[in-house]
């Protein structure tokens, strides 16, 4: 996987209008979301975003007939982005827990998402208990739900190491200083087991507890955003139902991620 440029890491550095329209603001859908997060969302070698997330964000505009502002902005740098006004919704794997229903205005699911480790492909970790103990485990700081999860699962036994992208874990694995990640599983597929299985290999179950994914993955707005919650709401049913968003997911994943 090519590493996107460094300079987005700092946050938002540049905007990708999905439609060569001119719009009012009003008409104008400001989207953030990580160029960091490969498959949903990263940056072409030409320095543009694409993916999973970008796709959906184009199908939702076009079926509300508004452009799209798609922004680069770092994962820990997205809440304030959004409570800013800098941008009106995080279209990103955003889990849509209780406590970001209790803050923010969530529309979905449009992801039901599992989650998994993933370690080097000659690793004798299994997955268990007994293979992870006394190992360090990789795992993304800004994703809450994960950190959560680990927090009271993997640290009983094993060290648990956050980074702030999936990808300094997974350089760490490369180099030894890790013993396993834990992160999305149709990232962590698309990414790198399936592109390379002499190097990495998934182990032990998929993973997908309410307690802290809750109902899925949702796109999430400020608790004033009404009116566009209501206008993404009816446009994600209608790429569901009129077949877009199966398509989009099986082009990127081989499966439908809603309904799997």
């Amino acid at each position: 996987m090519k590493m996107p440029k460094l300079l987005m890491i700092l946050g938002v550095v540049g905007t990708f209008a999905l439609g060569a329209q001119s719009a009012s603001a009003k008409d104008t859908l400001k989207v953030g979301m990580d160029p960091l997060w490969e498959p949903f969302s990263f940056q072409t070698p030409g320095g543009e975003l694409a993916g999973f997330d970008f796709e959906i964000s184009d199908a939702l505009c076009k079926a509300m007939d508004v452009t799209c502002d798609v922004q680069a902005v770092a994962g820990d740098g997205q809440i304030a982005a959004l409570q800013s006004g800098q941008i009106d919704v995080i279209i990103n794997t955003t889990a849509m827990t209780k406590e970001r229903l209790e803050k923010f205005t969530m529309v979905g699911p449009y992801i039901r998402p599992t989650f998994r480790l993933m370690v080097s492909a000659n690793s004798s970790i299994d997955g268990s208990e007994a293979s992870l103990k006394g190992k360090t485990l990789g795992i993304e700081k800004s994703a809450s739900a994960i950190v959560k999860y680990s927090g009271d699962t993997f640290a009983k036994f094993m060290t648990v190491q956050p980074y702030d992208q999936i990808s300094g874990a997974i350089l760490d694995l490369n180099a030894g200083r890790v013993d396993a990640v834990f992160s999305d599983e149709n990232q962590l597929v698309y990414g790198y087991a399936k592109k390379q299985p002499d190097v990495y290999k998934m182990v032990g179950p998929s993973i997908n507890d309410p307690k802290y994914w809750g109902r899925g993955q949702g796109f999430m707005l400020r608790k004033d955003e009404g009116e566009w919650a209501a206008r993404l709401k009816a446009a994600l049913d209608t790429i569901v139902k009129n077949g877009e968003y199966d398509k989009i997911s099986q082009k990127w994943f081989g499966r439908n991620i809603l309904n799997n």
